[in-house]
């Protein structure tokens, strides 16, 4: 099944259960799909690493999810 990593870049004084698409500072799209559940994290992770996106008092929480199960008005998929 391919996957595709979803992160959420939340404030640190956002629970981790509470941090999600609506709670999120920044809400994107991992760019490319990712064949196993374990790979598609660790794109996740590492996408969020590499891009500049979470800046000092914020952190991430990734989703990976099959791309037609979670998606959010405005978020296009290139």
């Amino acid at each position: 099944m391919l996957f595709t990593a979803y992160l959420a870049v939340c404030l640190s004084n956002v629970a981790i259960k509470d941090c999600n698409k609506d709670t999120a500072l920044n809400w994107m799209v991992a760019p490319g799909e990712n064949r196993g559940l374990a790979y598609c994290m660790t794109h996740g992770q590492r996408y969020a690493a590499t891009s500049g996106v979470v800046h000092e008092g914020e952190y991430v929480k990734i989703y990976c999810k099959a791309p037609d199960q979670f998606t959010r008005p405005g978020v296009q998929r290139g």
